[in-house]
């Protein structure tokens, strides 16, 4: 045999420290364990690696350099499934053969597979108390109970009863990772002796990225006994680079790892990982407090086991994604399928915001527009307003969706006023108008009961100064405050469709607004080259100016003014202009209190718009009213807001017009002399809505009634 060569050499390396631990190239340590006997041949069959105890295992083996000959070993299967697998061509998928032999009178299992440009043979030694299994049964009746189960937690608990019913370990658990990395045990077979996992956390850091790999690549894993002395694998003279061993079943184990095994009082180790989508999603991970050697025949019916397993949780999640899907989409919908006819979106939102927060399970829904911000939930009003504050400065219209699971973390500024809140995800469908839909959680303080602590210490250990595992598993209990449920990436994704929907609709309708605009400025050229009559000239002004107050008013700006005013007083005189307007139009007022003394009904508002309102009412209830009769017009006090009605005889509006009665872009007005451009409700709602108040339609035979609210003055 050739002299050892350094490990540094064969791409492992010399020690493992704090400057490398990170970094073990633990698939090619080097070194196997010592129940089994390696050779790696070339294309030509020549033996390019072998472990020192290959001799001594299976005597007659070939040494290194020499090319492997059918007299090399007595059971004849070893040269036949050899050579067969180095005819086989490369492929990226692990094709690995299994024989059993006898070789100086002990029984091995024979595991060959190509790695890179090598030919791979394992010797695992067979122990004599290995029986054969009836596989086939055992994996029948593990699946049979894998079908009973109505839930992954049921899954996972079953699957850990069956793997320890196989193979003895003294504790099987169940793994599920989180989205960092870090693992919960959620399922656990034990013996009474130990003490309990379930329900604690472990650190990320303990299945370090390379681990990570190699178990998504090789599912399972043995290691037989955690105190042995592993056994050095030699290169042949001339062979340079290291044998990779990822696919090995007696590849050594990193030192950090023996160690962390040994402080935990485990003496044998096996693992075994659920893969879904290439991920490492979760692992079935056995310990016994002594050497246990699973013979192979039992670890590749656990391998499939955990093939199976992971087969129906996929099944299981996928069903629970779809359902979820049918929710958003049914939800999606619905809302899209009113905004279309609504005046303003955030109002189709707020409408359904209950809806929203039961999909997206949210505890709060905010929408916002030019007209303020809305809110269904139990949100602070300073929260309210510092929130609105800081998405308008985020400029939340450049992130197509803005998430976190901690508003502290992402707006430091925001963590006074927050009194619980933690969760935030958003979306801006309208930059312009300051339109944006947010959803909230509540924080959840969360007690995590960790394995170990999971920062790593710098300690002097066996390996000299570097990061020492855990000395042992004892509960390290942590809080942590100022973070919510995350949010799911189907809900993120939901939410990034409905603003797609929501922005595509509102582009729509500002094309449609362009194409009234267009429409204003032509019927204002005919009218002038038609006739010359004072009349039209105000007529016109009135088109141009419903135009540009439209146009205004759909990118969200509405500057206020703000004065005392009696509104009360305020109808009586645009009553009076409004009679001389239409031919001195028959009309009724009630006002409060007895004249001339009436009682003010006091508003904190912008003049000019309140006028323009109030005409609007009054020019519509004269055009829509049957004619020759009277309008009745009713000025009062209502739980703090002061209510103008503005009465008018009329059959009632079809529903379909009622839904699109604020919204001329949904059914364009006919432009003529008398009628403006249908805008005037639009304009007045959102005077109303401005002010704090709303408009609303009703219907009581035989009166159609238009009835703004606007808020009291305080006193």
């Amino acid at each position: 045999m050739n002299a050892p060569r350094d490990l540094p050499e064969t791409g492992a390396p010399r020690s493992v420290d704090l400057s490398n631990c990170d970094r073990e190239p633990i698939h090619i340590p080097g070194l196997i364990q010592p129940h089994g006997a390696l050779l790696a041949l070339d294309a030509e069959l020549r033996v390019a690696y072998a472990s020192d105890n290959l001799a001594e295992l299976l005597p007659g083996a070939p040494a290194l350099g020499e090319v492997l000959t059918p007299a090399h070993f007595e059971d004849a299967a070893v040269y036949a499934l050899l050579t067969q697998v180095a005819a086989l061509a490369p492929v990226d998928v692990l094709q690995e053969r299994h024989a059993l032999i006898e070789a100086g009178g002990r029984a091995f299992d024979l595991l060959v597979h190509q790695s890179h440009a090598w030919v791979m043979a394992e010797f695992e030694l067979r122990q004599s108390s290995a029986g054969r299994y009836d596989e086939g049964a055992a994996l029948y009746a593990v699946v049979k109970r894998f079908r009973q189960q109505p839930d992954v937690l049921g899954l996972l608990q079953e699957a850990v009863r069956a793997v320890r019913e196989l193979t003895g370990f003294d504790r099987v658990m169940a793994y599920c990772f989180r989205a960092d990395d870090s693992g919960d045990v959620v399922a656990e077979e034990r013996v009474d002796a130990l003490e309990p996992y379930l329900g604690q956390r472990f650190p990320a850091s303990d299945i370090p990225a390379q681990a990570r790999r190699l178990y998504t690549e090789n599912t399972m894993r043995l290691i037989a006994d955690v105190g042995s002395a592993p056994v050095p694998v030699r290169a042949a003279p001339g062979v340079g680079q290291p044998l990779d061993m990822s696919h090995g079943v007696l590849r050594s184990v990193s030192p950090i790892h023996i160690e962390y095994l040994q402080n935990i009082g485990v003496g044998a180790s096996m693992s075994l990982s659920i893969v879904l989508g290439g991920r490492l999603w979760g692992m079935l991970a056995c310990h016994h407090r002594t050497p246990r050697q699973v013979p192979y025949a039992m670890r590749a019916v656990c391998d499939v086991l955990a093939h199976l397993l992971a087969a129906h949780v996929r099944a299981h999640l996928t069903a629970e994604q779809a359902q979820e899907e049918r929710l958003h989409e049914r939800l999606r919908a619905r809302v899209l399928d009113q905004v279309q006819y609504a005046v303003q979106p955030a109002q189709v939102l707020m409408a359904e915001a209950a809806e929203i927060a039961r999909v997206f399970r949210a505890d709060a829904v905010l929408a916002t527009n030019h007209a303020g911000l809305h809110c269904h939930g139990d949100v602070p009003v300073t929260l309210r307003s510092h929130l609105l504050r800081w998405l308008t400065e985020q400029e939340l219209a450049g992130e197509p969706v803005l998430v976190t699971s901690s508003i502290a973390d992402m707006a430091p500024g925001l963590r006074e006023h927050l009194s619980g809140w933690a969760g935030l995800l958003a979306i801006s469908y309208q930059p312009r108008a300051q339109a944006a839909l947010v959803l909230l959680r509540r924080e959840q303080t969360e007690t995590i009961d960790w394995g170990h602590h999971p920062a790593k210490a710098t300690v002097i250990g066996p390996l000299g100064p570097r990061l020492t595992p855990p000395g042992s598993f004892e509960l390290w209990r942590e809080t942590v405050r100022h973070r919510a449920e995350p949010w799911t990436a189907m809900q993120v994704a939901a939410m990034g469709q409905l603003r797609a929907d929501l922005s595509r609709i509102v582009v729509t309708r500002m094309a449609e607004l362009e194409r009234q605009r267009a429409a204003v400025a032509s019927v204002l050229d005919d009218s002038g080259r038609q006739t010359g009559l004072p009349d039209d000239a105000g007529r016109m002004e009135r088109l141009l100016r419903q135009g540009l107050e439209f146009g205004l008013l759909r990118q969200g700006r509405m500057a206020l003014a703000r004065q005392p005013l009696d509104v009360a007083a305020l109808v009586a005189g645009r009553l009076e202009a409004a009679q001389r307007r239409h031919g001195g139009i028959a009309a009724f007022l009630e006002r409060p209190g007895k004249p001339p003394h009436h009682t003010p009904v006091n508003v904190s508002g912008d003049r000019v718009r309140l006028e323009q309102l109030v005409d609007n009412l009054l020019d519509n209830a004269a055009q829509h009213g049957a004619v020759g009769e009277a309008l009745v017009i009713r000025v009062d006090v209502v739980d703090a807001f002061a209510v103008i009605e503005v009465s008018n005889i009329s059959p009632p509006m079809d529903p379909q017009m009622v839904t699109a009665l604020f919204d001329p872009l949904v059914s364009p007005a006919v432009v003529d002399a008398s009628s403006g451009l249908g805008y005037g409700l639009y304009i007045s709602q959102a005077v109303a809505v401005a002010h704090g108040g709303d408009l609303a339609y009703t219907y009581d035979d035989p009166f159609v009634t238009m009835t703004a609210r606007l808020p009291l003055a305080l006193p």
